[in-house]
């Protein structure tokens, strides 16, 4: 599976869930994520990490999850990889982009 990144996303790309609903179109594009545009979006902007499109085709970007499930994620503040390891305040919020989490108890060894 290809390793996506900001150089492969570009802003007004069409966003599709995996089970083929439009999502939105992309707003903007970081090193570490993609936010989409929230005027399309019933539940806000959204955040997605790179790490959630499986393929992208002809300005189309396909995600790996389904469209409730980008519903679900709590991804309402983009992360910040750098400058937080150790503060769980901002940990908490990244709980939804995949970021290991050493507080998560139900999960302790999941590897960051």
């Amino acid at each position: 599976m290809p390793t996506w990144s900001q150089q492969n996303v570009q802003k007004h790309m069409q966003v599709y869930s995996s089970d083929g609903k439009e999502v939105g179109r992309v707003e903007d594009v970081y090193k570490d994520s993609f936010k989409l545009h929230k005027g399309l979006l019933p539940f806000g902007e959204r955040y997605f990490p790179y790490s959630t499109i499986g393929s992208i085709e002809n300005e189309r970007i396909q995600l790996l999850i389904t469209e409730e499930e980008t519903k679900e994620q709590e991804w309402t503040m983009r992360p910040d990889y750098e400058a937080h390891e150790a503060d769980p305040v901002q940990l908490m919020y990244d709980r939804g982009h995949g970021v290991h989490d050493p507080f998560d108890e139900t999960n302790p060894t999941k590897p960051s």
